[in-house]
């Protein structure tokens, strides 16, 4: 099974950022190619992503899937 990350997306600061944390988490960056949501079992979700459409979407995905969503915080 597969771990997403996302969270605010919409700079290069706040990417390096989000790819640091997915590589804490072992998981794969929800932008990553050849994602496949459907072998996804959770998504950790940064703070922030609340202002970042691209992560709201994620977001609505894994909802729509049914995937379990974790809130990270600061």
């Amino acid at each position: 099974m597969t771990t997403i990350m996302t969270g605010p997306q919409s700079t290069a600061d706040e990417r390096e950022d989000l790819a640091e944390l997915a590589g804490l988490y072992g998981a794969l960056l929800a932008y990553s190619p050849g994602l496949n949501w459907a072998d996804a079992n959770d998504v950790y979700c940064a703070a922030g992503w609340e202002k970042c459409s691209l992560a709201a979407a994620d977001i609505a995905i894994a909802d729509a899937l049914g995937i379990d969503v974790q809130y990270l915080t600061k």
